[in-house]
């Protein structure tokens, strides 16, 4: 599944993300995890590679929502790196 083409296709629909208020576009997509989770789906592109391809592959925006400390508690914004995490690149 790792090694797959990440194939989707837009589904002209949209959600509102419920904290935020963003409006939110609907992709179906050929890589979901049957089992994993709670019946929701969804996708982290900054956060989780197969997302990240996605998003690259349909040029969809990718916005980092988690940002792990590093030793020093410290967050480096315009590299994107932390203590333990290296920011994901095309």
């Amino acid at each position: 599944m790792a090694k797959m083409e990440k194939k989707g296709m837009d589904t002209g629909l949209f959600v509102i993300h419920p904290l935020t208020g963003e409006r939110l576009p609907v992709w179906v997509a050929n890589y979901v995890l049957w089992g994993y989770g709670e019946g929701a789906v969804m996708a982290v592109p900054a956060h989780d590679e197969r997302d990240f391809e996605f998003a690259n592959k349909y040029q969809l925006p990718i916005k980092q929502v988690i940002a792990l400390a590093s030793g020093d508690g410290e967050y480096d914004a315009p590299t994107g790196r932390n203590g333990t995490a290296p920011r994901m690149t095309p």
